[in-house]
């Protein structure tokens, strides 16, 4: 796990190397080492994290024995053994125990596709100095971050925007398009950013540049719709509970693997206590495992939950207890830490578990990301899923859902409801018709957005707040990240997974998990999301369909011999700090910065909207209120990564 950034050219010539200032913007990434690399087109430069392979020969940029290749490399490739065994049969030798190496020589031999090969997280720039190519390349799930901006002349490239913004020319504008999309989701739905002509590498997608194609556009590689046509599908119920229970042992084996301790990040819940038991199973020693609370352990505080489990397990406990105060004061150094403006009130949460972990001198940390995005944890998701099969089966309830929604068709709905000879069935339809009321979601697509916890309250909110320069969006901008387009009845389930994994999964959850843990030098490690796990998945549904089993039920039942009956009971509590206390806190003490900063300046707000809305935020609720904590939070990022 480390930092990367780098500057190629178009065309030969003489130009000044990365120094340790460039290299000092990505120090909390990779604060044991650094190295560049440069000749007259490729400036490259790295900062290390020490995971596996201590000694100096895994250092980067790495370069091939022969000289031709050179990589900055961020992130871990799980299954480099095999790899390194498979290569060697091959006759690659290698020097280093690293697997930056086994990537090196994974490209020399099968070249583009040799990230098909990766069971991992991974972002990295592979320079071939002889034919002057530049390949980037991202894992599957985005865990890893990689932002680039290019002209005619050169690409500019980076683990985080920090490091990217001062190697541009200027410093960019905000983006009105995705500031909208920023409101509605509370992140930036990848691949686009914040700033124009500054984008994200897709999760799943290499890039690759010459000289004759420079403006060649990110090629997708791997979909979690795609079925992988080498994984067996199991009939029965037993085999397909064992293949995931296995499956999953594998994944948490193949992310023990380090140099360095490892240690868990625990909650009372399921995911991450599946984590924990299995991993405390293969792991030679007790464990350090870290749990979050709250002052005065109110209800939501799982701490207790979370110290029984990892007590019976055999671990080391330590608790972490986040104050209101002390979420506010830190507010504007998180956001920096955070480098893109994600408004996940949990962002102190999940800093402050790496953080302790770092403390002690640990470096990697297991995490239960995923586990929800692959299991149908969230209800919306299941009901979206459900909601979109009902309209694939029954194509006249989508036109009759919106005339329903209509003025027209609430009076006449309503009128048939009141008279008291309405047959229940009748009635029944009608509630049917209600719930699938929505006259946003474009007709072309799949219902997705609309389901979203806050996405629906902002198209009234926005208006309240909004200045001219963003009178030219389209209505149906909010909308843009999930245009995937129309599916079959059987293939709604996976497809919705899709768009879960390319919004939220990618953007809130990944990106950042990844900027917390990083900013104090902790690689999280994600079991859920191992790729072989995720096909195996992703094939049994689609001839064994689970949405409609219940929250997690083929987890749930995987799980009976790892963990007791009361966690596997336990409903799902997320993440829950005390929102209101810390959202008011954050618009008390920065609020004011909305009304002379750069979304003022830029015309993205207006002064005299922004401060009605600020005086009124009583009256508008949580909604309201979340939505100013958006703002303040854009505001304070533009002053802290954008302009610092």
């Amino acid at each position: 796990m480390c930092g990367i950034l780098g500057v190629v050219h178009r065309e030969p010539a003489t130009r000044a190397p990365l120094g340790s200032a460039d290299l000092a913007l990505l120090a909390h990434r990779g604060p044991d080492g650094s190295g560049t690399y440069a000749d007259r087109q490729a400036l490259l430069g790295h900062t290390r994290l020490a995971i596996i392979d201590l000694t100096e020969a895994g250092r980067q940029p790495m370069v091939s024995p022969d000289g031709r290749y050179v990589v900055t490399f961020n992130g871990e490739i799980y299954n480099h053994i095999e790899l390194r065994v498979e290569l060697e049969a091959l006759g690659e030798c290698f020097v280093t125990h690293s697997d930056t190496e086994v990537l090196l020589s994974a490209y020399k031999v099968w070249g583009r596709d040799c990230v098909q090969r990766f069971r991992g997280m991974f972002a990295f720039a592979l320079w071939d100095a002889v034919d002057h190519t530049l390949f980037l390349a991202r894992d599957r799930c985005g865990e890893k971050p990689l932002f680039y901006w290019r002209d005619a002349g050169r690409i500019v490239f980076a683990s985080e925007l920090k490091a990217l913004i001062p190697l541009l020319d200027k410093r960019p504008s905000l983006d009105p398009s995705m500031v909208d999309l920023y409101l509605h989701y509370q992140y930036v739905p990848e691949p686009h950013t914040l700033l124009l002509g500054v984008h994200k590498l897709p999760p799943a997608h290499t890039m690759f540049l010459v000289d004759a194609d420079w403006s060649a556009a990110p090629r997708r590689y791997w979909d979690v719709e795609d079925i992988a046509d080498n994984v067996r599908v199991p009939d029965s119920e037993a085999d397909i509970l064992a293949g995931i229970r296995d499956g999953l042992e594998d994944a948490v084996r193949m992310t023990l693997r380090a140099d360095v301790p490892v240690a868990v990040a625990l909650s009372g819940g399921i995911d991450s206590g599946a984590i924990a038991a299995l991993a405390q199973k293969h792991y030679p020693e007790p464990m350090h495992a870290f749990c979050v609370g709250y002052p005065g352990r109110p209800p939501y505080d799982e701490r207790d939950q979370a110290r029984a489990l990892a007590e019976s397990l055999g671990m080391i406990v330590h608790e972490v207890e986040l104050p209101v105060q002390s979420f506010v004061d830190f507010f504007p150094d998180l956001v920096r830490i955070m480098d893109e403006p994600i408004a996940d009130p949990a962002a102190f949460g999940h800093y402050s578990v790496p953080k302790a972990a770092a403390d002690l001198g640990i470096k990697v940390l297991l995490t239960g990301i995923g586990g929800d995005e692959v299991f149908w944890g969230y209800p919306w998701v299941t009901s979206v899923a459900r909601t979109n099969q009902l309209l694939a089966r029954n194509p006249l309830l989508g036109p009759l859902s919106r005339w329903a929604a209509s003025a027209e068709g609430k009076k006449r709905l309503g009128r048939i409801v009141k008279y008291r000879r309405t047959p229940a069935c009748v009635r029944r339809w009608i509630d049917r018709l209600h719930g699938l009321e929505d006259t946003r979601t474009p007709a072309g697509q799949l219902r997705f957005a609309m389901a979203m916890p806050e996405f629906d309250n902002v198209f009234r909110l926005k208006q309240n707040v909004y200045g001219e320069r963003m009178d030219t969006l389209a209505h149906d901008n909010p909308f843009s990240p999930t245009q995937i387009g129309r599916r079959g009845y059987s293939r709604i389930p996976a497809a919705v997974i899709r768009m879960l994994f390319d919004t939220w999964l990618a953007s809130n959850c990944l990106s950042l998990g990844d900027r917390v843990s990083m900013g104090v030098g902790v690689e999280t490690r994600l079991p859920f999301l191992d790729v072989k796990l995720i096909q195996l998945i992703m094939a049994m549904r689609a001839r064994h369909p689970d949405h409609a089993l219940g929250q997690k039920a083929w987890l749930r039942a995987a799980l009976r011999d790892v963990l007791s009956e009361e966690v596997l009971a336990r409903p799902k509590a997320s993440f829950r700090p005390p929102v209101e206390e810390w959202l008011m806190g954050v618009i008390a003490a920065y609020g004011d910065a909305l009304l002379e900063g750069k979304m003022v300046a830029e015309g993205i707000l207006d002064r005299e909207k922004m401060r009605l809305a600020l005086s009124g935020l009583a009256k508008q609720g949580r909604s309201g209120m979340f939505f100013v904590y958006k703002l303040v939070l854009l505001e304070v990022w533009c002053r802290k990564v954008v302009d610092a």
